[in-house]
């Protein structure tokens, strides 16, 4: 099923607000489950809620400035700032693991005083109920958009599932057997699978900020469908990058050279409507070559 440009940005607002709406709860009811219990488990988990949430409030005005229309100061449009909004992500995720890493290494010979466990322990598992469900609404969103900030939204929102499911059993293993040591084990365990995601997003932003060309197979997937038009004599020099939401995809045809400029003007459209029918979101734009001329741009450089 295909949508339209206006419905995918309703359905990326849509999943940026959720974001933030269940990542405030998050950080609510954890900073209370942490209060009672003093679980250096949720005290992880909580600093990837607060992570979380700053992290959804940078995407929820990235997305918004992202999807403005090209101007005279922007012509090729403003969808890098959701691949800025992932790189400013996956800095605070590092930052967040950092510190706690440093307080497990601080605590890591006391044992744990951990009250409250059924209480704390409720309150984790409405946590991950919460969380799966805004979850299962971004993998839709994913699907029918392909936003790196919905989809760099869901790494953390993955990572605050394990993270939850962490805590609730390090909650039950000191509650039920005394087993203390689990729960500085757990927190270091999600700060290290915070890093693993952050080192995901800051890699896909990067790509995108840095303009890397599309894929392998994508790029002789686009000259292959050049080329089998009739009319088109050699596809080359193609140049591609993405924003994340919208590819950008230059290339020079070359044909008849006897071929009038209206003629060619005409293959240049059909070229570029095939294209557009496998990559509908992007903009392209093709230069025509006619056989065996060869341009004098450089010999006029030197001159």
């Amino acid at each position: 099923m295909h949508y339209s440009h206006h419905h995918h940005g309703h359905l990326v607002f849509q999943a940026t607000w959720a974001a933030i709406a269940v990542a405030s709860i998050l950080v609510v009811t954890k900073t209370f489950a942490w209060w009672v219990s003093g679980s250096l488990t949720i005290q992880a988990s909580l600093l990837d809620s607060f992570s979380d949430f700053f992290s959804s409030m940078i995407n929820f005005f990235a997305v918004r400035y992202s999807r403005k229309p090209a101007d005279d100061n922007y012509r090729f449009g403003h969808g890098k700032a959701e691949a800025l909004a992932g790189f400013v992500q996956s800095i605070l995720i590092i930052a967040s693991t950092a510190w706690i890493v440093w307080h497990a290494w601080q605590h890591h010979e006391m044992i744990q005083n951990i009250t409250h466990h059924s209480l704390a322990l409720w309150v984790m598992i409405f946590s991950t109920v919460l969380t799966v469900g805004l979850v299962l609404f971004q993998v839709y969103t994913i699907k029918h958009t392909n936003s790196i900030a919905v989809k760099a939204d869901f790494l953390h929102y993955q990572a605050d599932i394990l993270s939850n499911i962490a805590a609730i059993v390090a909650l039950m293993a000191l509650s039920w057997f005394g087993i203390g040591w689990i729960d500085t084990a757990f927190g270091v365990g999600i700060a290290l699978f915070l890093l693993v995601g952050s080192w995901s997003i800051l890699k896909q932003s990067s790509n995108i900020l840095m303009d890397k060309e599309l894929t392998a197979p994508m790029r002789q997937d686009i000259l292959k469908s050049i080329q089998s038009h009739p009319k088109v004599i050699e596809a080359h020099d193609l140049r591609t990058r993405s924003t994340g939401h919208q590819d950008f995809i230059q290339v020079h045809v070359t044909l008849d050279p006897t071929l009038s400029l209206k003629d060619a003007h005409i293959i240049s459209d059909e070229v570029e409507a095939d294209l557009k029918k496998s990559y509908p979101s992007s903009e392209i734009l093709i230069h025509l070559d006619p056989l065996g001329y060869t341009s004098p741009l450089p010999e006029m450089i030197e001159s």
